[in-house]
């Protein structure tokens, strides 16, 4: 190994760089020589839904694996082949040999990324004056000044016809902004704008200026109006 550095920071930074580069190397060699004795594929073997029941249970509505991180026991993963199931609240795991599926320990795992989003788990949550959240992962929309996080869950109901055939549905994904330290709940643009209504006018504008449409592009319209409010508040 060496170092070509014009200056003593130039040098620090490629160390640095180098350094980090060669504890990835290390811990990625390790976890590959090990394979599916990997501290990461302790939990119980996952078992996939029955054919007959309809609709999709996992995130982006795809049934097959994903390349995705996860950070587990304070270890990070990567380019791992993963899913999200959204009905259980559980990451799933192939093992490398694709001999099985593991579903991971939840209250082990600290976040993970997949189809980039950034999930992360949060313990049950009560507020005195915001609104109390349920122990599970969160989708990480935006993190500035201003936090909007999602809760997106899918549950399994019966239709009402003769067949009651069973099928995943879509839950209403909650939606929550953190704001002074408090998450507060919210499902419209008008109850978006109340929760930042010291900038109410300001965000009126901006939305109407910029055609923002919360019915095709919801998500996206909430992150360009929370960056917004924070570029224009102390």
């Amino acid at each position: 190994m060496f170092f070509c550095a014009r200056s003593f920071a130039q040098n620090a930074d490629s160390e640095s760089s180098a350094r980090q580069s060669q504890v990835d190397n290390i811990v990625a060699n390790y976890y590959t020589s090990i394979g599916d004795q990997s501290r990461l594929y302790n939990g119980p073997e996952y078992s996939f839904y029955p054919k007959m029941i309809k609709g999709i249970p996992y995130f982006t509505d795809t049934p097959g694996f994903t390349n995705g991180d996860v950070e587990y026991d304070g270890f990070k993963y990567s380019n791992l082949q993963m899913m999200y199931d959204l009905y259980k609240g559980s990451v799933v795991m192939q093992l490398p040999s694709k001999a099985a599926s593991i579903e991971l320990i939840s209250d082990r795992v600290q976040a993970f990324d997949i189809y980039g989003h950034h999930f992360f788990r949060m313990d049950e949550l009560n507020q005195t004056n915001g609104q109390n959240l349920a122990a599970g992962f969160y989708d990480r929309m935006y993190a500035g000044k201003t936090e909007f996080i999602i809760s997106r869950r899918k549950t399994l109901e019966t239709s009402n016809t003769a067949s009651l055939e069973k099928y995943f549905a879509d839950e209403s994904d909650k939606m929550y902004l953190k704001v002074n330290g408090l998450y507060k709940g919210f499902g419209s643009k008008n109850a978006l704008i109340d929760i930042l209504a010291d900038k109410k006018a300001e965000l009126k504008k901006f939305i109407k200026d910029n055609r923002l449409n919360f019915s095709e592009e919801k998500e996206q319209s909430v992150v360009k109006v929370i960056a917004y409010y924070d570029q224009i508040t102390n």
